[in-house]
């Protein structure tokens, strides 16, 4: 089973509205359970734990493995479950953090420091 990434809502099966996020970014597999992801040629790029795929390749990605498409701090996810990632119905309107629906995790951004 696959799903696709991107910014565009009628293109995209996972949408992530981040302006680093082209309309369509990649593509996530479920191959012989195992994950992979396939750059689908994005602007800004997708990371595997901060290194980038090359556009058009496709990459493994292993359980605990920081996935970014675009930008570091707006759209990066913690891989941990690989059977609830992908359905072969999208839902939509889901929350990303719910154990039902989601098989990656929403890593924590940076916060930016406050001056005390």
């Amino acid at each position: 089973s696959e799903m696709t990434v991107g910014r565009v809502p009628e293109k995209a099966d996972l949408v992530i509205p981040v302006g680093t996020v082209s309309g369509i970014h990649a593509r996530i597999e479920n191959k012989e359970g195992s994950l992979f992801v396939t750059d689908l040629d994005s602007t800004n790029g997708t990371y595997i734990n901060e290194k980038r795929v090359p556009p058009g390749a496709t990459a493994r990605v292993p359980p605990g493995t920081l996935l970014t498409f675009g930008d570091t701090h707006l759209a990066i996810f913690r891989v941990s479950k690989l059977e609830k990632v992908l359905k072969t119905e999208t839902e939509t309107e889901t929350e990303p953090e719910s154990e039902e629906t989601a098989d990656v995790e929403e890593a924590a951004a940076p916060q930016p420091e406050t001056a005390s």
